[in-house]
């Protein structure tokens, strides 16, 4: 095997198994006499987490990826041609394309049994928007064998591409060649764009629905507070209403005590009244008839 057949398949190997498989070729290289080829088999360098993601969007998803990088190079050509309002307008719509095609990539890895952490995540997007501004960069990412993220802040050249040796060599382009290229991407760049249009439209539409689920909620908590404060409010009444209760009930148990020893004393004045009229009547009797 050339070693650019081992870079293709060093590369699109998992990033647990580029190490042991590097080695591997190293030894079979140097078991058949090729120390040059070992040589470089061994100055493979392993790919960070983002390049393999990049690496893997080219491998398995390059009808996503490339109209992405089409669209840098109609963003190139146009920059020094075009308003400062339609260069927004393309930034913005290179920076929704460049999202897409990240979440993509992080559902990829996902599907390849790797944890993709939001620093992975951001690294990618970076790397893919040093694609869009530098046609080097572009070209290492088309390679599929890059092996670190890339750098990039605004248009304009992002210094040396990190990428694997020994791509392969491209033929001259023909006139023709390069016309059916400028169509194909143009066509790339439609369907890139209708796709960032639709992830755009289902976004606005989550953010309908999230907003109507919020007003919603909004609107239950509103009534739920006007329950809640009619319900303290009549709890508070029962306790004002519960406190002249007892007050009445310990009046009422007052007058009960006092009225209970009043009717005593009555009763004993008027058992001690009926012994005294029965001693009367008694004395009255004894007495002779005149």
């Amino acid at each position: 095997m050339s070693l650019d057949d081992i870079a293709d398949e060093l590369y699109g190997l998992d990033p647990a198994s580029f190490t042991a498989a590097r080695l591997a070729r190293e030894k079979e290289a140097r078991a058949a006499g090729d120390r040059d080829l070992a040589a470089q088999i061994k100055g493979l360098r392993k790919p960070s987490m983002s390049a393999w993601l990049t690496n893997q969007l080219m491998r398995e998803r390059r009808e996503q990826i490339e109209p992405l990088l089409a669209l840098g190079e109609q963003l190139r050509e146009l920059q020094a041609s075009v308003s400062a309002e339609q260069l927004r307008a393309l930034t913005q719509q290179r920076h929704r394309l460049v999202y897409a095609v990240a979440q993509e990539a992080r559902s990829l890895g996902h599907e390849r049994g790797q944890q993709i952490t939001d620093a992975v995540a951001r690294e990618l997007e970076q790397t893919l928007h040093a694609a869009l501004g530098d046609p080097a960069a572009a070209e290492a990412v088309r390679s599929g064998r890059l092996v670190s993220g890339l750098q990039y802040a605004g248009f304009g050249p992002v210094g040396s591409a990190q990428a694997a040796p020994a791509p392969r060599p491209a033929a001259p382009a023909r006139q023709d060649d390069l016309a059916a290229k400028r169509k194909e991407r143009s066509e790339q760049l439609q369907k890139a764009r209708a796709e960032a249009q639709e992830v755009l439209d289902r976004a606005r539409a989550s953010l309908v629905d999230a907003e109507a689920s919020r007003d919603e909620a909004a609107s239950a908590a509103a009534e739920a507070e006007e329950r809640f404060t009619e319900a303290r409010d009549r709890v508070d009444q029962l306790k004002l209403d519960l406190d002249d209760a007892e007050e009445a009930a310990n009046a009422a148990d007052h007058e009960l005590k006092a009225a209970r020893r009043t009717a005593e004393h009555a009763r004993k004045a008027a058992q001690l009244a009926a012994q005294r009229v029965t001693g009367a009547e008694y004395r009255l009797n004894e007495l002779p008839e005149p």
